[in-house]
């Protein structure tokens, strides 16, 4: 099967085939291109990994349709309708602005570039472009990315450096008080069914403190408590002191939570070779605790229903006993890679 393009359609074609690459788009382009060169259509077929029932289901559908009609056809979101600036300034607005909703992007495009794209074919050309519809990361308004980057860079980054030369230890350490009550959480269910989880009205918490070593994961120290406070903190860190007996530093990199602070806690620590290194205000980013607090409640904590405390207690403590289990992820999850905030975005 043979087809004749004019030049003008030629070009075009050529244009839009150099847009597509590594889309589903380019096979659909290129197929009629090699076409209207004279390839059979079961060398085509063979080049571009195809059956030959496909290359020609393309040919007529460009022949019924026009070239036009082919491009959109079956593909709503084609990158035909936007020219690459308004593909670059779409990317931007989405980053720059929040939306919830797919169709007041489509009033931004008809507004500000007079194309009309359908709900699917809008969500597939963000698909595209690399966006996808995700729950938002809670970010403190008050962070400064500057000042972490000092941080990082000034203090942080060498002591991770002495301590991956085994001059020092690095822990990161922070509390946390899970909540005896079951939260949603995105799983993977038939569509248009609902996918029930229990959920208990209980507030009680279980009350945390803990420490994560920089260079070993799945060395987590921890101490419960009825109340995170200085003497919580000071059990904590005995822990600490008595895991490295050594002549050591040990480094704690730590928030600016009052119990951190105190100064009984401070006294105490004065002839310790345990030193206190306090982030700056509003930097969880910072700290991989924060990180090993998410991952628990991704594995434990969410996924699952508990009926009594007692065993929400159970099962919280009893994920620190299963560490190594989950090596391989904090491996891949605690690496010491920081991100720092960006600027705020808008709704």
């Amino acid at each position: 099967m043979n087809l004749s393009l004019s030049e003008s359609e030629r070009t075009e074609l050529r244009q839009l085939q150099k847009q597509q690459r590594d889309d589903a788009g380019y096979v659909k382009v290129t197929v009629i291109l090699l076409l209207d060169k004279g390839r059979s259509a079961g060398s085509i077929a063979d080049d571009l990994g195809l059956d030959d029932g496909t290359v020609y289901r393309y040919a007529q559908a460009w022949q019924r349709l026009g070239q036009e009609k082919y491009l959109v056809h079956e593909a709503p979101g084609y990158w035909g309708l936007l020219p690459s600036a308004g593909l670059a300034a779409l990317s931007r607005e989405v980053e720059q602005t929040l939306y919830t909703d797919v169709r007041a992007l489509g009033v931004w495009l008809r507004r500000y570039w007079g194309v009309d794209y359908s709900v699917s074919g809008l969500t597939q050309l963000l698909h595209r472009l690399g966006f996808s519809y995700k729950l938002t990361t809670p970010v403190p308004c008050e962070a400064a990315p500057l000042r972490q980057a000092a941080f990082l860079a000034e203090q942080l980054q060498p002591l991770l450096v002495q301590a991956a030369a085994g001059q020092a230890v690095v822990y990161f350490a922070d509390a946390a008080h899970p909540t005896h009550n079951t939260r949603s959480t995105r799983v993977w269910t038939r569509t248009g069914q609902p996918r029930p989880l229990p959920t208990v009205s209980g507030r009680e918490r279980v009350n945390l403190n803990a420490a994560v070593n920089a260079h070993c994961p799945t060395q987590v120290h921890l101490h419960e408590t009825d109340c995170v406070n200085a003497q919580s903190t000071k059990s904590l860190y005995e822990k600490l002191l008595a895991a490295h007996p050594g002549e050591q530093p040990i480094y704690v990199i730590c928030d600016n939570a009052r119990y951190y602070r105190n100064r009984e806690l401070t006294e105490w620590l004065r002839d310790k070779p345990l030193v206190q290194v306090f982030l700056p205000p509003y930097s969880p980013n910072l700290n991989l605790m924060e990180r090993l607090w998410k991952f628990l409640r991704q594995k434990i904590i969410n996924p699952c229903f508990y009926r009594t405390k007692g065993a929400f207690r159970q099962a919280v403590l009893g994920f620190f006993d299963r560490l190594d289990e989950f090596g391989h992820d904090l491996a891949a999850l605690l690496t010491l890679n920081f991100h720092l905030f960006p600027s705020q975005t808008t709704l």
